[in-house]
């Protein structure tokens, strides 16, 4: 589970918004289309899981040399909060089903064996930082499960990824600057208990 979660206002937000825009000119801004933000991967040799994001193209990169754009057209307004998943008034949401334009944002576990795991791969969300008021959620909509909430009261500090390949609904509360740091847990079969290196992802909302 996640070790320290941090909710930052939005001078850190800001302060987190400039220290990124230094770095800009090496990172590849992603703003629609497939991306799966969690691709997960294995290297027998090290006994270490890996986490990147990859492109539709195949085009695998490192979590901090991208910057995922939640623009505008993410925005959906709910005329009545949903525990845990959306607040009342504006969201910025990326879709479950591909929409053009949009980001549509999954996981995939195509570069290692489920298998070989128990089914199962874990990915901690160790820390956060958000805008003031800002949440993130994901959830599955076809099953009404929360696979993710940035809010402890929700009690859900983890993502249990056990599909080769999903697109869940993301959602924003605020816009804002947030970041997601994840390290993947599990039990290979034969190397035990096997760990990745923490992550950071960073996403641009509004």
């Amino acid at each position: 589970m996640r070790s320290t979660m941090i909710k930052a206002g939005a001078a850190l937000g800001a302060a987190a918004a400039l220290l990124f825009a230094g770095t800009a000119q090496a990172a590849t801004t992603v703003s629609s289309g497939h991306v799966d933000v969690l691709a997960l991967a294995y290297d027998d040799n090290a006994n270490k899981l890996d986490l990147n994001v990859e492109l539709a193209n195949g085009t695998v990169l490192e979590p901090a040399d991208v910057l995922f754009d939640v623009h505008s057209a993410h925005q959906v307004t709910t005329t009545s909060a949903t525990n845990c998943r959306t607040d009342l008034g504006t969201n910025w949401v990326l879709p479950r089903l591909e929409t053009a334009g949009k980001l549509w944002a999954g996981w995939n576990t195509e570069a290692l064996n489920l298998a070989s795991f128990g089914g199962s791969v874990t990915a901690d969300l160790l820390s956060y930082t958000a805008p003031s008021g800002g949440q993130v959620a994901v959830y599955d909509a076809s099953t009404n499960t929360t696979r993710l909430h940035t809010d402890p009261a929700c009690d859900d500090g983890a993502i249990a990824v056990t599909e080769t390949h999903h697109h869940p609904t993301w959602v924003f509360t605020q816009p804002g600057t947030y970041t997601l740091t994840f390290q993947l847990s599990a039990t290979h079969t034969t190397d035990g208990a096997v760990t990745s290196d923490p992550v950071t992802y960073t996403f641009d909302v509004g």
